[in-house]
Protein backbone atom coordinates (compact mmCIF):
# COMPACT_ATOMS: atom_id res chain seq x y z
CA UNK A 1 0.00 0.00 0.00
CA UNK A 2 1.10 3.29 -1.09
CA UNK A 3 1.73 5.73 1.89
CA UNK A 4 0.08 9.36 1.24
CA UNK A 5 2.72 11.97 2.43
CA UNK A 6 0.60 14.75 4.55
CA UNK A 7 1.46 17.85 6.69
CA UNK A 8 1.05 18.03 10.04
CA UNK A 9 -2.29 19.79 11.13
CA UNK A 10 -1.40 22.41 13.69
CA UNK A 11 2.69 23.21 12.48
CA UNK A 12 2.67 22.49 8.93
CA UNK A 13 5.78 20.52 8.82
CA UNK A 14 5.74 17.13 6.73
CA UNK A 15 4.88 13.83 8.88
CA UNK A 16 7.66 11.45 8.42
CA UNK A 17 6.36 8.49 6.40
CA UNK A 18 7.78 5.89 9.53
CA UNK A 19 4.98 8.11 11.87
CA UNK A 20 2.51 7.33 9.41
CA UNK A 21 3.43 3.57 8.97
CA UNK A 22 3.29 3.52 12.96
CA UNK A 23 -0.13 5.55 12.74
CA UNK A 24 -1.65 5.75 9.76
CA UNK A 25 -4.49 7.93 11.10
CA UNK A 26 -2.11 10.41 12.64
CA UNK A 27 -2.58 14.29 12.21
CA UNK A 28 0.34 15.56 13.89
CA UNK A 29 3.84 15.56 14.01
CA UNK A 30 6.00 13.85 16.73
CA UNK A 31 7.51 17.41 18.21
CA UNK A 32 3.65 18.31 18.46
CA UNK A 33 2.80 15.03 19.49
CA UNK A 34 5.04 15.54 22.16
CA UNK A 35 3.66 19.02 23.00
CA UNK A 36 0.46 17.96 23.08
CA UNK A 37 0.96 15.19 25.78
CA UNK A 38 0.15 12.53 23.09
CA UNK A 39 -2.01 12.53 19.79
CA UNK A 40 -4.98 10.48 21.29
CA UNK A 41 -6.38 10.01 24.36
CA UNK A 42 -8.51 6.73 26.30
CA UNK A 43 -12.14 7.33 27.08
CA UNK A 44 -12.76 4.23 29.39
CA UNK A 45 -16.29 3.06 30.37
CA UNK A 46 -17.33 0.52 33.20
CA UNK A 47 -21.01 -0.71 32.83
CA UNK A 48 -22.78 -3.47 35.88
CA UNK A 49 -23.95 -6.35 34.11
CA UNK A 50 -26.91 -8.45 34.94
CA UNK A 51 -30.23 -9.76 34.36
CA UNK A 52 -32.79 -6.75 33.01
CA UNK A 53 -34.87 -5.54 36.31
CA UNK A 54 -32.40 -6.95 38.56
CA UNK A 55 -30.53 -4.55 40.99
CA UNK A 56 -28.21 -7.81 41.75
CA UNK A 57 -24.94 -6.88 39.31
CA UNK A 58 -23.12 -10.28 38.28
CA UNK A 59 -19.88 -8.85 36.76
CA UNK A 60 -18.55 -5.47 34.83
CA UNK A 61 -18.43 -4.77 31.49
CA UNK A 62 -15.36 -2.40 31.01
CA UNK A 63 -14.70 -1.11 26.89
CA UNK A 64 -12.14 1.81 25.85
CA UNK A 65 -11.72 4.02 22.98
CA UNK A 66 -9.16 5.91 21.58
CA UNK A 67 -10.14 9.32 20.68
CA UNK A 68 -8.16 12.17 19.15
CA UNK A 69 -7.20 14.99 21.60
CA UNK A 70 -8.69 18.60 20.39
CA UNK A 71 -5.73 21.00 19.44
CA UNK A 72 -7.80 23.22 17.76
Amino acid sequence: MEIEPRNCCVCGVKIPTERIEAIPDTLVCVACSRRMGGEYQLEISVSGTGKAGSLKKTGQEVSVRRVPKRWH
